[in-house]
């Protein structure tokens, strides 16, 4: 699972009439995914991947936003793995 650190980012990748963003809270480097810049097709972007049965439980926080017309939900949820 790739992301980014980016808001600006992901509101570019995911920008429809109706967007689904996930905000990822975590509480050590241990459930923290590795930073991928330096490898990057986009080196100006801040990738970072999550390992394989990395999973999203949701905290039941969520907000609404528009930019530009374009809705986006944000759903906050924190990295549990296997």
């Amino acid at each position: 699972m790739s992301t980014t650190t980016d808001l600006a980012v992901a509101i570019e990748y995911s920008r429809s009439n109706s967007s689904l963003i996930f905000k990822i809270i975590t509480e050590n480097n241990l459930q923290r995914g590795a930073d991928l810049q330096w490898l990057s097709a986009f080196p100006n972007e801040s990738e970072v991947l999550f390992p394989p049965l990395t999973y999203m439980q949701p905290t039941g926080k969520m907000q609404e936003i528009t930019i530009d017309g374009y809705k986006f939900t944000i759903v906050e949820v924190r990295t549990t793995t296997a």
